[in-house]
């Protein structure tokens, strides 16, 4: 593990966890906010997006995965801008080789796992090379906590690590994990994972390295209410409501806190090209309003779902 760059001066920005009643729902339909054109290079198409973020004006951050770099596209827009990489597939400052999730501080600097070079970059905008924070470290997915600690989902040593402000060594603080990949955090530091190869999202509350199964079934994958396959992201809203990108299932799936089973969110129709279908999602963000968004990977496009909360008034 190599340290490059010091953490003291960068205190990280978190988004609050959004609130939606249990029973809000979302069109089944999506709108193409991001790439839609096929695969491609172009500022109006993506190459297998996987990891995305939201600003808080609504600009869309995406991994742009085999095009190795990452764009964003501003709301109601044709196309998107470059933020980091684009040079080419490579291992300088000024490149990026197949990143996967990526994460935002607070001056709104782009945090990188930069999959492919085995480092996490650091990319402030409006700049022409990044720095890195870490390299010689195997990981896919990355999250932050408000009070400046990154997370590090580690996929050959099946573990994910806590980065202290400062400190050089990372603290494992979840085992016992199968390729985990995307990792968030509720609002008491309780760290959800998605478990990959395990078919699982594991969550495991602060101080225990020991998680328990908060949606799937252990190493049993498939497309029952109760099952998972391959899922790759997960995130929680602020009533412990868990979503999940689960991939080769070509779905988002809720389940309520407590829950045994899940629910459709949107997808579930095979893999696919329609508005109502997605093929292999492998990430997903809300916005302020509930609004879903989902990295619709082999598609090659971010798709929005708008929420309905209609249901909702009469609770």
């Amino acid at each position: 593990m190599q340290f490059y760059y010091s953490l003291s001066i960068l205190p990280l920005f978190v988004k609050c966890q959004v609130n939606i009643c249990p029973t809000a729902t979302w069109s089944p339909n999506g709108i193409t906010v991001a790439g839609g054109h096929r695969s491609g290079s172009a500022f109006n198409q993506l190459n297998t997006p996987i990891g995305i973020l939201l600003d808080d004006d609504q600009t869309i951050f995406v991994a742009d995965t085999l095009n190795h770099r990452i764009v964003k596209w501003k709301a109601n827009v044709s196309s998107g801008s470059l933020v980091a990489g684009g040079n080419g597939k490579g291992d300088r400052l000024d490149q990026l080789n197949s990143p996967q999730y990526i994460a935002m501080d607070k001056d709104k600097a782009i945090y990188i796992g930069d999959w492919g070079n085995r480092r996490l970059q650091r990319w402030i905008q409006n700049t022409q090379s990044g720095k890195t924070i870490l390299g010689n470290i195997t990981l896919l997915g990355i999250t932050f906590d408000n009070e400046g600690s990154f997370y590090l989902s580690d996929y050959i040593n099946n573990q994910v690590t806590k980065w202290r402000l400062g400190q050089t060594t990372g603290q494992i603080i979840a085992l016992g994990l199968n390729i985990p990949r995307m990792i968030r955090l509720d609002s008491y530091r309780s760290v959800y994972v998605a478990d990959t190869h395990n078919h699982r999202i594991m969550k495991f509350n602060e101080g225990i390295t020991k998680g328990i199964v908060v949606a799937g079934r252990t190493n049993d994958s498939g497309s029952a209410e109760d099952q998972l396959n391959y899922p790759r992201s997960v995130i929680v809203d602020d009533s412990g409501s868990i979503y999940v990108a689960d991939t080769n299932n070509h779905r988002i799936m809720r389940w309520l806190k407590g829950a045994t089973s899940g629910t459709l969110v949107v997808g579930g129709r095979g893999g696919g090209t329609a508005s109502d279908q997605l093929f292999y999602p492998s990430d997903l963000i809300f916005d302020i309003y509930g609004n879903l968004y989902v990295a619709d990977t082999f598609n090659h496009r971010v798709q929005k779902f708008l929420i309905n909360k209609n249901s909702c008034d009469i609770l």
